[in-house]
């Protein structure tokens, strides 16, 4: 039992997933969190990104009309040069533009909060690998278990344990590439007896 002011440590997380030898590889995986949180600091959010593809695509729009104003200078016989390419790669521009604002999402809502959704995804495949089966989305015992390991990773507690209900709901619904490099991870990792 912990006391009121202790941090569980790696190995509390891994007696509570039950196998206690899963503690060296909980503490090891804990990098991918750290990770996720500090790389979250360089990431644009979504609003600047759709904000500055349509710059972009108004930008390139402007350059167009200014082309069309050349093409008078040409019936003048003013020469430039053939501008038949400039077009073409402004219209690629636009185009991508097009498919990117439709690619992210102009919806509202919050930020994903980094580093939770891998916490949720280790907890789960230490467990599936502890148990056989992966839990529940709504499983509470692993809710507090994914407290417990982010408070062993440094981070503050989300509180209720119901908070994590989200996170492992999207992690049992991905099928990213990371989860197979945990899952990898924690069955090859040297488990000391």
């Amino acid at each position: 039992m912990l006391k009121r002011n202790e941090a569980p440590s790696f190995a509390s997380v891994a007696h509570k997933i039950g196998e206690p030898r899963l503690e060296r590889v909980l503490e090891k995986l804990a990098d991918h969190i750290r990770t996720d949180i500090h790389n979250a600091k360089f990431t644009p959010l979504r609003s600047e990104v759709r904000s500055n593809v349509k710059q972009l695509k108004a930008d390139a729009q402007q350059f167009e009309k200014s082309l069309n104003r050349i093409d008078l200078f040409q019936q003048l016989h003013l020469t430039f040069h053939d501008t038949h390419n400039v077009r073409q790669a402004i219209r690629n521009v636009i185009k991508w533009c097009d498919q990117g604002l439709s690619i992210v999402s102009g919806k509202a809502g919050r930020r994903k909060q980094p580093g939770r959704a891998i916490c949720a995804m280790i907890v789960i495949e230490a467990w599936t690998w502890s148990k056989g089966k992966a839990p529940g989305a709504n499983n509470p015992k692993v809710h507090a278990i994914c407290d417990e390991y982010w408070l062993a990773c440094g981070n503050q507690s989300l509180g209720d344990p119901r908070n994590w209900q989200t996170s492992m709901a999207d992690v049992l619904a991905s099928h990213s590439h990371l989860r197979h490099v945990i899952r990898d991870e924690i069955r090859a990792h040297e488990i000391a007896p």
